[in-house]
């Protein structure tokens, strides 16, 4: 896998987004997209973390209704408002619409998983109005509150 060139954002772990997460709790509203009921993809391992670790964890899947038994929502559009943080867990092609979607709606933060962008999508977050953490996990660094 290439590494990718650097955005223009100064840093991949901006530190209010960090803080959000540290939040731990029902308050803290996370939307994962590209959830899954697959349970050996990611969007369905970070949907259960998150949830067991007391996020309001907010699946967004367009085939799906729900997934490991939270409801579901076709589009970031459909999900209720707030949401603190998007978690991108879906092919770099596809992150791409995500992100314009997210700025459209005025999300304040998108957090990039490994495999889920290229260096097209980085320069289409680097351009958005939202904060973008990229190069972390964020079932990591929700370990680290």
């Amino acid at each position: 896998m290439d590494v990718p060139r650097r955005m223009p954002h100064p840093d991949p772990h901006p530190p209010e987004v960090f803080e959000v997460l540290r939040r731990q709790g029902p308050e803290t509203r996370i939307a994962v997209v590209g959830a899954s009921n697959n349970r050996s993809k990611y969007g369905n391992v970070i949907v259960l973390n998150l949830a067991a670790k007391g996020y309001t964890v907010l699946p967004v899947n367009p085939r799906e209704r729900e997934i490991a038994g939270i409801p579901a929502y076709p589009n970031l559009a459909a999900v209720p408002k707030p949401i603190h943080i998007v978690d991108v867990v879906t092919p770099p092609a596809v992150t791409v619409g995500i992100l314009d979607e997210a700025a459209r709606l005025g999300l304040p933060a998108v957090w990039l998983q490994d495999g889920s962008y290229d260096e097209a999508a980085l320069a289409v977050a680097g351009k958005a109005p939202f904060r973008t953490v990229y190069e972390a996990c964020i079932m990591v660094a929700s370990n680290l509150g």
